[in-house]
């Protein structure tokens, strides 16, 4: 991260003291105006989203303690250690140590990490916090007969990754909700059909209502709510071209354009003419980017969503974009001209993907550990609703960026165990190295 503030950063984009322009250099200023408020006036003037923004507020509290750019690295650093054990513990739920440590390390050596880590951003909180609630989650649902004081701890490890959750994007707490009720909920089907004591049926139920209480009253309370909710009373900016792509698509979620579906309840039609609405803010980017890779990354153009059957009618789509791009057919980027960084480093790691779920299917089947599968649902989920608001590549590549990875590396540890059976079975000597 150090490398990448003081070399790298400077000669390969617009930055100010380290700090890229854009999101890094607006938190920074917020939290340098947040520090003078506060010595001015006290503590009372501390706030834990200022202008709706957690990382500053965060960066504030560490400027107090020291005036210095590296507070914010080495804060980075730690939570960026912190995931990679994070990780670890939660593949040691299927796989050997050893096999775990070599599964996470995609994330312990990502270069994206180690490149926009060295900034105030949102993605170290919020990986950290999807791996702890993921851990949290697992531990609850997989174990069985655990004391109640177990129960209530691993309770309490989901429940600061939803808190570290809300503090950069609370709206991922609400679409983490429907997902984890359905997978407590069946988890609570397979105890009552295992017999189980009916102590330690009554400790889950109330450890799962607790854990999806967390998740539904930490759902807001940031800049993105703002965002979100204006979609209600939409109202499109006057533009001098209106056969833009954004234009057109802002014509669509007009109140009198959007379509509801009177079959659904109004707030499942106002989530998904949000989603909607918030395609028509990405596609602002085609207005004003003139970089050639950015301009790439926007795609699905001509899938513009008017209502909401149409938007539900997406959904496949945005599976395959949030879960699997960039395709096979999109990494020959790898050796286009100019080269793009972004699509080098994707095109790799979704390789590693591919690779790695296909060994899991081979995997699961021989150790018959469905629950395996719990994770992975909860990441589809998650990067499929994504998927579905942001046809920019490039910002779908940061918010999906936990659940990609935990992908990842559970693919690739099922593919180091089939690798490690093989060996066994072909009696040759084996070598975790």
């Amino acid at each position: 991260m150090t490398v990448a503030r003081e070399f790298v950063i400077p000669n390969m984009a617009t930055s100010s003291n380290g700090h890229l322009e854009g999101d890094p250099q607006y938190y920074n200023f917020l939290a340098f105006q947040k520090v003078q408020d506060i010595k001015r006036n006290g503590m009372t003037e501390f706030e834990v989203h200022p202008e709706g923004q957690g990382p500053a507020g965060v960066a504030s509290i560490l400027y107090l303690m020291w005036n210095n750019p590296y507070a914010v690295v080495l804060l980075n650093a730690a939570l960026h250690a912190s995931s990679f054990v994070v990780m670890v513990l939660i593949l040691r739920e299927w796989f050997p140590l050893k096999t775990s440590i070599l599964g996470a390390l995609p994330l312990a050596l990502s270069p994206y990490l180690m490149f926009w880590f060295s900034q105030i951003n949102k993605d170290t909180f919020a990986l950290i916090g999807a791996l702890l609630f993921t851990l949290g989650l697992l531990r609850l649902t997989i174990h069985k007969n655990l004391f109640l004081t177990r129960k209530l701890f691993f309770l309490l490890v989901a429940v600061s990754g939803i808190a570290l959750i809300w503090l950069v994007r609370p709206y991922l707490n609400q679409m983490l909700l429907p997902v984890t009720a359905v997978i407590l909920f069946v988890a609570f089907l397979q105890k009552i059909q295992l017999r189980v004591r009916w102590q330690e049926l009554i400790s889950f139920v109330m450890c799962a209502l607790l854990l999806c209480a967390s998740l539904a009253i930490l759902g807001q309370g940031a800049a993105s709510n703002d965002t979100l909710d204006s979609f209600d009373n939409f109202k499109p900016i006057l533009r001098v071209n209106a056969q833009t792509v954004a234009a057109r698509c802002d014509a669509m979620i007009e109140k009198e354009q959007w379509l509801d579906e009177p079959l659904m309840p109004d707030f499942v039609n106002r989530k998904l003419k949000a989603i909607a609405g918030h395609r028509c803010r990405i596609f602002i980017l085609l207005e004003s980017q003139t970089n050639a890779a950015a301009l790439k990354a926007v795609v699905d153009r001509d899938r513009l969503l008017d209502g909401s059957l149409k938007t539900l009618s997406y959904i496949p789509r945005a599976a395959l974009l949030g879960i699997f791009a960039p395709w096979p057919t999109d990494w020959s980027s790898i050796f286009s001209t100019p080269r793009s960084v972004f699509y080098t480093i994707t095109s790799i790691e979704a390789g590693m993907m591919y690779a790695g779920l296909a060994a899991l299917a081979v995997w699961s089947f021989r150790s018959r550990r469905r629950d395996i599968f719990i994770p992975l649902a909860l990441a589809a989920s998650v990067m499929t609703v994504y998927g579905m608001a942001t046809p920019f590549l490039g910002a779908l590549y940061r918010y999906r960026f936990p659940w990609w990875m935990l992908t990842i590396c559970i693919g690739l540890a099922a593919l180091i165990e089939i690798c490690r059976w093989n060996r066994k079975w072909s009696g040759e000597p084996e070598r975790v190295s």
